[in-house]
């Protein structure tokens, strides 16, 4: 198959919904580089459009036509020379000269308006506004509304519904509908959304934080995910959804959850949080108090980006890192993993002053292990992302001779990552004292490195209680003692 009929292939089945995501991109990559594709996909929607309308004009041709055969079948009876495939042939004529007329005269206007039509399809992201986008960073694809696939999309543009997708750990959109509600993904989430006169929202996967003003008490706002069902009228909270299970938590107001398996529901109030799973219990349980150290325990199960390795009899398990291609620089390959933080019924993980990040894990060969985190704020505001490697350059991690490494990241280290620092206005400066969200690593020199993260901890400062200050007051003592002897 050549390049014309294999892209004109992918145009049909994209106007017939039949394409996967791979295959979406890849149409995506064509219109960018292609102006003959663009301008086939522009006259394939045309065409579809003026058939449809042209058979639905069509039909009082037909039923002309049906009069016709019925206002002669007294003189077919009396003709012998007029049968009734004369007749019928007739009839059909009617209907083609009408077809026909119509598309001679729609197609002799096709040269001005397929310009305006690739002008209207480019324009379709912003038709019909219900949202604005008010803030993105890292790798994201937007398929619209109507099936069109951006991913030059840009702080300010108007949208009117479709589904965003963070492709990477570092990845993070922000939206806001008219009335002022927000709502905002951060990682390998999915969110389709759309308001057609009450606000509707899917998500597919990963986490959404949201800030919803008061809506109408017949109209909530609807967020579906896989496993629950929230109705919410104005409140701030975070979900978090995976293929399973549904955590939401509550900072203010209240919001009502459905588990779909079996129709439960439950209020949540605000400082609570709810965990809708199957057979598992449907009752609001308190914020946790935080906690100020944290292990990854990848034996649990696979979770964030990368691939799960589970452990073995002489390794235990891992993330493997895999290879990502960043849209802003497609010449560049990372091999990347994450490991999200805090979820379920975990207590919040705040990060103090002067605490200490340790990755343990394995490589194929010495190289530079890159460390990042995501922040929010108690109430699940967005606070940023940070590098722990940009302030002070990273040295290569050595590894012994079965391959494991360990590199430290102190958390006075971390700066605001590149991804966001336009709108460093708008985040924290530090991530002292915020919640963490995530946590990621990747290599990029020469190569695939054989990353694996065995195990992440943050390690708190050591605190100084009153008792160990008396105690090295003591010791202190002894020791001038000792000199003096």
């Amino acid at each position: 198959m050549n390049e014309e009929n294999n892209w004109e292939e992918l145009i049909e089945r994209h106007l017939r919904g039949e394409l996967d995501e791979a295959e979406k991109e890849r149409l995506a990559e064509l219109f960018d580089s292609n102006a003959a594709a663009r301008q086939e996909f522009v006259e394939h929607v045309q065409w579809d459009t003026e058939m449809s309308e042209t058979l639905r004009e069509s039909d009082a041709a037909i039923y002309e036509a049906d009069d016709f055969l019925a206002e002669r079948s007294d003189d077919r009876k009396r003709s012998s020379g007029m049968t009734f495939l004369q007749f019928s042939l007739a009839a059909t004529a009617v209907v083609i000269v009408v077809l026909s007329a119509r598309l001679i005269y729609e197609r002799s206007q096709t040269g001005s308006r397929i310009a305006e039509n690739l002008k209207s399809t480019q324009r379709q992201i912003s038709n019909v506004s219900i949202a604005r986008i008010t803030g993105l960073s890292g790798s994201l694809i937007w398929t619209g509304d109507r099936g069109q696939i951006v991913r030059d999309i840009t702080v300010g543009t108007d949208v009117a519904g479709g589904t965003i997708e963070g492709l990477a750990p570092d990845s993070w959109f922000e939206l806001q509908f008219h009335d002022g509600s927000t709502v905002m993904i951060s990682g390998t989430s999915m969110l389709t959304f759309a308001d057609v006169g009450q606000k509707q929202l899917r998500l597919r996967e990963g986490r959404l934080s949201a800030n919803v003003v008061p809506q109408r008490e017949d109209k909530p706002m609807l967020i579906h995910t896989r496993s629950a069902l929230l109705k919410v009228l104005g409140t701030q909270f975070d979900v978090e959804a995976d293929h399973t299970s549904t955590v939401l938590n509550v900072s203010e107001g209240k919001v009502r959850l459905r588990r779909l398996s079996d129709g439960s529901e439950v209020d949540v109030p605000a400082n609570h949080l709810v965990v809708a799973e199957d057979e598992r219990d449907l009752t609001p349980e308190l914020v946790p108090d935080s906690v100020h150290h944290w292990k990854s325990h990848l034996h649990h199960g696979p979770g964030g980006y990368g691939k799960w390795l589970p452990s073995t009899a002489r390794r235990s398990a891992s993330q493997k890192a895999t290879p990502f291609v960043p849209s802003e620089n497609p010449k560049l390959t990372l091999y990347l993993l994450s490991i999200p933080v805090s979820r379920s019924d975990s207590s919040p993980v705040v990060v103090q002053p002067n605490s200490r990040f340790v990755v343990r894990g394995r490589l194929k060969k010495q190289a530079s292990v890159h460390f990042g985190i995501g922040m929010r704020h108690v109430n699940g505001e967005f606070a940023g992302k940070f590098r722990g490697d940009l302030g002070n350059r990273q040295p290569i991690s050595e590894v012994d001779s079965e391959g494991r490494f360990e590199a430290v990241y102190r958390l006075g280290d971390f700066t605001l990552d590149p991804c966001v620092r336009d709108r460093k206005d708008d985040l924290a400066g530090r991530p002292d004292r915020l919640v963490l969200n995530d946590v990621w690593a990747f290599t990029h020199a020469n190569g695939p490195s054989g990353l694996e993260v065995t195990e992440i901890e943050l390690i708190p400062p050591v605190r100084h209680t009153p008792r160990d200050d008396a105690a090295s007051e003591v010791n202190l003592k002894h020791n001038d003692t000792e000199s003096e002897r």
